[in-house]
């Protein structure tokens, strides 16, 4: 008798848990919906260029948005004082399994392309600037890390980590890519970059 009652409490237990992982999951999709949904019906049009402040996530040819952030070194960088090189503009978070896949090799790219005019910009978007940071240090990666309060992923619509964006030496959008990437991917993105 025992037995079963420690079985059909195993039950309830299990089952209670598995009820409320789902509808815990389901707020949380709920809430992202909700955010992106709040998201897409706030952006304003720029008076300068008559474009929408943010980027519709399957557009390309367009202006990337530009944005002011510190970088793990302190100093400040604006996309646009990269204007006459070609971008590579990276989202990305320390809590993120293809995000930390993908981190070796943009080093790589980095390391390839550091006397070239490519310029690598990885943009984190934890929530906590330290985590990012200590991440960095600790894996030795010598690549342009900023870190982010919201606005400028935000202003590139990121909705899915990692997003990479490749903009041309006009400061135009030509490519995007949601999700991992190798060193290969990343560089034909970067060659049909003109």
């Amino acid at each position: 008798m025992k037995k079963l009652l420690f079985i059909i409490l195993c039950l309830v237990v299990v089952g209670g848990a598995v009820y409320f992982v789902k509808a815990y999951n389901k707020q949380l999709s709920d809430d992202a919906a909700n955010k992106t949904n709040t998201v897409n019906n706030s952006a304003q049009k720029d008076e300068s260029t008559g474009s929408a402040s943010q980027i519709n996530p399957n557009s390309v040819n367009i202006k990337a948005p530009d944005f002011k952030l510190k970088g793990i070194d302190g100093k400040e960088v604006s996309l646009n004082d990269f204007k006459g090189k070609k971008v590579y503009l990276n989202f990305w978070a320390s809590w993120c399994p293809p995000c930390k896949a993908e981190m070796p090799e943009i080093e790589k790219l980095y390391e390839e392309t550091k006397d070239s005019d490519v310029v690598i910009l990885a943009v984190s978007v934890d929530q906590n600037p330290e985590d990012a940071v200590n991440f960095i240090k600790s894996n030795n990666y010598t690549f342009k890390v900023l870190l982010d309060d919201g606005n400028a992923a935000n202003s590139y619509n990121i909705s899915s980590i990692p997003a990479s964006f490749f903009i041309d030496k006009n400061g135009f959008i030509k490519a995007q890519h949601v999700g991992g990437m190798n060193i290969d991917q990343m560089k034909g993105y970067i060659n049909n970059i003109k």
